[in-house]
Parts: C-alpha cells; sequence; structure tokens
C-alpha cells in the first residue's frame, strides 16, 4: 500500500494534473476511503450494501406500475418496458449520488481537510468510486430482469466499464465544483436537488425519444445523461441504439467536466477551506 505524500510548497504544481498525480501516490488512501464509504454506512444493516438496491428497485416498481399499468406506456419494436426502465433508473442514481455524495463529502469533511494535509479532491473520487461500484451491484437485478424476458445482455457487454469509466470522471469533477457551492451557499442543496429532479425528466428513463417531437427531441439529446444512457441500454441489450455522436458527448462531457471541475476547485480550495 503506498503511503500518504507530504506536501512540499516549493514543488511547482501543474494545475489538474499535479491534484491527479497526488491522488495516484495516495491510492492507498483512496482505496481506504471507498472501503469506508461500502462498509461503515451499512455495518449495522442486516443486509448490507444491498440496501442502496432498495431505492432504485422501488422506485423502478412505482414507475413500472404508473407508466406500464396505467398509461400503456409502449416501446418501439415490442421491446419491454421493465429493463428498459430499470436501466435508466440505475444509472439516474449512479449520477445522483457521485455528484451529491462527492461534493457532501468535500463539504462535511472539515475534521481531516482543516487538520492533516489531505488532498480534498480524493473525497470527491472516492464518493464517486463507490456509486460506481453500487452501480455495478446493480446490474445484477438488471440481468435477471433481461433473462425473465428470455433476453441476455450483448457480447459486448464489458463495454459497459467504459461507460462507468467517464460517469466516474464526470461526476467527480461535477462534484468538484458543486461542494464549492456547497460550503458557499446553504440554499445550494435545495437548489441542487430541484435540478435533480429536474434533470431526471430531460433523461429518457421511462420514455423512448421516438415518442418526442423534433424541438424537445433535440433538447433532450444535449443533455449528456442522455448519451450516457443510450450507450449503456446499447451495450448491455436493452434495445436502445446508440450513435457515434452519443460517444462524443460522452466523452468529451466527461473530459470537460472533469478538467473544469478540477481546475476552479483548485484556485477556489484556499478561499473556501477557511469556511469550512
Amino acid at each position: 500500500m503506498s503511503t500518504m505524500q507530504v506536501y512540499d510548497s516549493s514543488v511547482r504544481q501543474i494545475p489538474v494534473i499535479s491534484q491527479i498525480k497526488s491522488i495516484y501516490e495516495n491510492r492507498g488512501l483512496l482505496r481506504l476511503l471507498v472501503v469506508r464509504d461500502l462498509t461503515v454506512r451499512y455495518k449495522r444493516s442486516i443486509i448490507g450494501v444491498w440496501w442502496s438496491l432498495l431505492n432504485p428497485l422501488f422506485t423502478t416498481a412505482v414507475m413500472f406500475y404508473v407508466f406500464n399499468t396505467v398509461f400503456k406506456s409502449k416501446l418501439p419494436n415490442g421491446a419491454p418496458f421493465l429493463p428498459y426502465l430499470l436501466s435508466g433508473v440505475l444509472l439516474i442514481t449512479l449520477f445522483n449520488q457521485g455528484l451529491t455524495m462527492g461534493a457532501d463529502a468535500i463539504a462535511t469533511g472539515a475534521g481531516v481537510l482543516t487538520k492533516v494535509y489531505v488532498r480534498p479532491e480524493i473525497f470527491a473520487a472516492s464518493a464517486s468510486i463507490s456509486s460506481a461500484i453500487n452501480f455495478l451491484i446493480g446490474l445484477a437485478p438488471l440481468t435477471i430482469v433481461l433473462m425473465f424476458y428470455h433476453r441476455t445482455p450483448t457480447w459486448h457487454f464489458p463495454m459497459i466499464l467504459v461507460v462507468i469509466f467517464f460517469m466516474t470522471l464526470f461526476t467527480t469533477g461535477l462534484s468538484l465544483l458543486l461542494s464549492i457551492a456547497y460550503i458557499n451557499f446553504d440554499d445550494s442543496r435545495s437548489l441542487i436537488n430541484i435540478f435533480l429532479t429536474a434533470l431526471q425528466y430531460m433523461t429518457p428513463i421511462f420514455y423512448p425519444i421516438s415518442v418526442l417531437g423534433p424541438h424537445t427531441r433535440d433538447v433532450i439529446l444535449l443533455n449528456p445523461l442522455t448519451s450516457f444512457l443510450q450507450i449503456f441500454r446499447h451495450e448491455f441489450g436493452n434495445g436502445a441504439i446508440s450513435t457515434f455522436q452519443n460517444w462524443e458527448i460522452m466523452v468529451g462531457c466527461s473530459l470537460l467536466a472533469f478538467v473544469i471541475g478540477f481546475y476552479v476547485f483548485i484556485k477556489q480550495w484556499p478561499k473556501v477551506v477557511a469556511k469550512l
């Protein structure tokens, strides 16, 4: 296991690159934080980490009843609605958890960050990785649902790891930006909850893009989560079709959010750390 690096202010710091290098050098600490996130939270629970699946599974059950039973939702080509819905709920849960948990980990980490030199970005990264592991666990019930409909994941489903990797970059960068808002403005938590609710309806979780009008479809396609979801569904065998443009949006937005998030956080951190 790597040891924690000692901070040397005389060493020239290259924005973003230096922080990424520091996280890698402290990967032992990163691993410990991920284990803590996955175990301490559930250590008094009988079913442990599986509690993390109750929220998306319950949400899926309610939405399935409403949209499939009440509104008789239909997908193109007769594709089953339940795996389509569950895959969308799992992905939006991954995004929401990675974003909010990463921002909270820094905003509430005053006890460590003000006493010991630890790169604060490592807390955001550990939260995103923990959410990604929860997402991987969620693939088990999704696979069962697919098999119920006599379908199986496609042979290229390992490409999902690429989707998870870029989602981790995406949520880590955004959570660093959000953590600054959490520290500076008490109202930001309420505002972000409103934003996440709106974003959920702007992502094709429970409706196919094909039913939308041309203007609405253009707006929905601009949402980066739409590209993440289209690729995930395509690679896992849920009947969606992903395009090269989806890959461009997913990769481009992830890298952009990651770099901007780190850069802005590095510049703002000396100002906001005193408010912890």
